[in-house]
């Protein structure tokens, strides 16, 4: 067999060096721009770190990741798979590709990354929750259920996941249990908004109408800008009579967000009732503009069209 010379070596083993240094600059340079949400930029910095060193898995992943807060699920998925097949037991690239999958409307697919990462890390209430979430998504409420149950009971102050049990409970109407876990999302944070709007619309469902109020009140004083909570509060305005309140809401749910539809259904909505038609059919108009296909927004000004002139 033939001796490789020492200095024949030393070059080769000084190539091997600055190939794999070559790439994990590149993995750095990709990191730095990630950390600053520049994903577009980052991606070349990964692709380049790909080619120098393919059978890396960290590359296919973190150029996964930009993929996936890009919105670009598909390419993201690629990655993640790419990841998984370097390393099977990838424990990160398999629940990222579970959220991209769930994102693209893959609930299955998602599912099953999500099932098979609670057979590596079986106490990782992560992954029970998302797999609640995508069951939920699947509108297997049951499946769901029993997965938030378990995150629970691995994370027993797991908010997010008090916060989705009770969206299920209040989806099957159980609305008193649902009302356990709203209470206790509120325990664990009392400024989180969307637990104290999430609260008011479940006691409007049980005609408690008040404390409905009283809650949008509490989420608004928390964010003035939480559009949604005016429109919540409008709707219990207008179910307690209170008509005039429930314009102003809604006026200034549209001054914050002049696109948001379902403000202008409702404003709409309350002037037809309260024969200003004028008013009504503006709104109507404008939901076409914003919604062409909007079914509601067409028969208010079917049946405006409709009125004795």
């Amino acid at each position: 067999m033939k001796k490789i010379s020492i200095t024949v070596l030393g070059i080769l083993m000084f190539a091997a060096f600055s190939y794999g240094q070559t790439a994990n600059e590149y993995m750095s340079l990709g990191n730095e721009l990630y950390k600053v949400k520049k994903y577009s930029e980052a991606i070349p910095h990964y692709t380049k770190a790909i080619e120098l060193s393919p059978n890396s898995p960290e590359p296919w992943y973190n150029r996964g990741q930009s993929y996936y807060f890009l919105k670009q699920y598909e390419s993201a998925i690629a990655n993640f798979s790419r990841a998984l097949q370097i390393r099977p037991a990838y424990i990160d690239a398999l629940f990222q590709r579970g959220l991209a999958y769930n994102k693209s409307g893959k609930h299955d697919a998602a599912i099953a990354d999500y099932s098979r990462g609670i057979e590596l890390v079986p106490n990782d209430e992560k992954f029970w929750y998302n797999r609640g979430v995508a069951f939920m998504d699947k509108n297997d409420l049951d499946s769901a259920l029993k997965d938030y149950d378990q995150a629970i009971k691995i994370q027993p102050n797991y908010m997010k996941a008090f916060v989705n049990r009770s969206n299920v409970y209040f989806k099957k109407k159980e609305y008193d249990v649902s009302l356990v876990d709203a209470n206790r999302v509120l325990q664990l944070d009392p400024t989180y908004v969307e637990g104290w709007g999430n609260r008011a619309v479940l006691y409007r469902t049980q005609g408690k109408l008040d404390l409905s109020i009283a809650d949008l009140n509490k989420a608004l004083s928390l964010d003035p800008n939480y559009v949604k909570g005016y429109l919540d509060r409008a709707i219990a305005y207008n179910k307690t009579n209170r008509n005039d309140l429930a314009i102003t809401d809604l006026n200034y749910a549209i001054k914050l967000d002049p696109k948001y539809v379902p403000a202008y259904t409702f404003r709409g909505a309350v002037y037809f009732d309260t024969k200003k038609y004028d008013l009504s059919k503006a709104d109507m108009l404008k939901i076409q503009q914003l919604d062409p296909t909007n079914v509601f927004a067409k028969n208010i000004l079917d049946r405006i069209a409709a009125l004795p002139k």
